[in-house]
């Protein structure tokens, strides 16, 4: 992904891809070594086939390991109720539901994010500093409700 903005032609490098599982809560991890420095996005995708089946997102990190186990996004956990630090798109692709705040299904705290986009896909993107060569280590939280037809992508670049 080049640019983030606030066009829907999202152009995503996914690095993990799941489909209707995981249907319980699962830590999920990722090691990204960036090349060359720039700044960086992390984006998930959420597409369901009805309304009424969710994808729940929580307690995301994405840590430098070359510089103290650096925390380098805002508000992973959504405990400040908001999506402060976080862009979403493409929500007009969704006929219903698309991503937003809530305090149900959460995996800790009182917050997290929960998404059931129909017939299209919406994006919750951030972007971070990366320094080239240096070892990031992406974990979030990640459930669905195990509709039928349920995807979730994740991208960082």
């Amino acid at each position: 992904m080049s640019v983030i903005g606030t066009s829907c032609n999202v152009s995503n490098t996914t690095v993990l891809y799941y489909h209707t599982n995981p249907t319980a809560y699962t830590l999920e991890t990722y090691n990204y070594t960036a090349s060359p420095s720039s700044i960086g996005v992390l984006s998930f995708s959420f597409y369901t086939i009805t309304g009424t089946y969710y994808w729940h997102l929580d307690d995301i990190s994405l840590i430098d390991t070359n510089v103290s186990n650096s925390e380098m996004l805002t508000n992973g956990d959504f405990e400040n109720g908001t999506l402060v630090g976080w862009q979403q798109l493409c929500t007009q692709n969704c006929s219903s539901s698309p991503g937003t705040i809530t305090s149900s299904s959460c995996h800790s705290g009182s917050y997290c994010y929960e998404d059931a986009c129909r017939y299209g896909s919406d994006y919750l993107q951030q972007t971070f500093p990366v320094i080239s060569g240096h070892i990031y280590t992406l974990s979030f939280w990640l459930h669905s409700d195990g509709g039928p037809i349920q995807q979730a992508f994740v991208g960082i670049n």
